[in-house]
This record gives structure tokens, sequence and C-alpha cells, in this order.
């Protein structure tokens, strides 16, 4: 397991420890120094809170990705 490999399990671990289901990080950037983090609204506050713990992990930053409700996403297409 490469060292970004670790990285991005040892977030994804954190995060579902301290609550957050379903989160999903991938390592992005030139040297995999942001953590793109995909969880639902619900958890933004909680995902914040986490952030400086993520970026001990080694990653320089931390972005959010969010994730819409599949209520929203059924109406979108629904409406379209």
């Amino acid at each position: 397991m490469s060292d970004v490999d670790t990285r991005v399990a040892a977030a994804e671990r954190l995060i579902r420890e301290r609550g957050i289901p379903g989160a999903v990080v991938r390592a992005a950037g030139h040297r995999a120094e942001i953590a793109a983090v995909e969880v639902p609204r619900d958890a933004i506050a909680a995902l914040a809170a986490l952030a400086p713990e993520i970026k001990a992990l080694g990653f320089r930053y931390v972005a959010l990705e969010l994730i819409p409700d599949a209520s929203e996403v059924a109406a979108t297409v629904r409406d379209s």
C-alpha cells in the first residue's frame, strides 16, 4: 500500500469512527496533498471539526465535495 493509499484509508477510518458514515476520501492535487472528502450535507459541520485531524494525517488541505440528498437528485431528474 502506498503512502497516499495509507493516508486516504486513515482519513476514511477517522471520519467513520467519528460517526460520519458513507464518507469517501480521495487524494487530489499534484502531490496528493488535498484530501477531497465527499459527505452528506448534514455531516458538513462534523467534517469541519475533523479537518485538523485529517490534515495531521499528512494532507495540506481538506476539500469538501457535497453529495446531494437522494430526494433532491430524484426531484431534479423528475423535473427535467
